[in-house]
């Protein structure tokens, strides 16, 4: 059982999200001020609906992912699944985070961005909220994918 494979992946699976987020945070942050207009009702519902669509969809890749090792030894199909999630899923569900250092200007919450970017303070607050339980999910399914890649040599 090699489980210290998992070490190397996590720091490499974080600083991939991390570099990701970053570029792709502003375009996600903009449309969901589009598609919240001025109803903070709507900003809700639709961050809701996006990050529940984005966590259904990364569960499946991994259970996928799993079911083709344990059942057809697909260990090609298995690896590819996880890090998808972990190319695309995380940095998209950790882009609404609460900030806990702020070190200045160089860590902005994300309702200071989306004001930046042109929204109302309440759209702002109301998307951040509700975007703040899926933070905590998309760490989880982080975790998950690792073990998923490193799942042959953990079992």
């Amino acid at each position: 059982m090699r489980i210290w494979i998992e070490v190397p992946l996590l720091v490499a699976g974080v600083a991939w999200a991390w570099w990701v987020r970053r570029r792709m945070q502003q375009s996600q942050l903009q449309w969901l001020i589009r598609g919240a207009g001025d109803s903070t009702a709507k900003a809700r519902t639709l961050t809701v609906s996006s990050q529940l669509a984005a966590v259904v969809l990364a569960v499946i890749l991994l259970a996928v992912a799993l079911w083709a090792e344990q059942a057809h030894r697909l260990f090609w199909v298995r690896i590819p699944l996880a890090l998808l999630v972990i190319s695309v899923y995380v940095p998209f569900a950790t882009q609404l985070a609460p900030v806990r250092v702020r070190l200045g200007k160089l860590r902005r919450s994300p309702q200071q961005r989306m004001v930046e970017l042109g929204a109302r303070p309440p759209i702002a607050e109301a998307i951040a909220r509700s975007g703040r339980p899926f933070a905590f999910v998309g760490s989880l399914i982080f975790l998950a994918a690792i073990t998923v890649i490193a799942w042959h040599h953990v079992r």
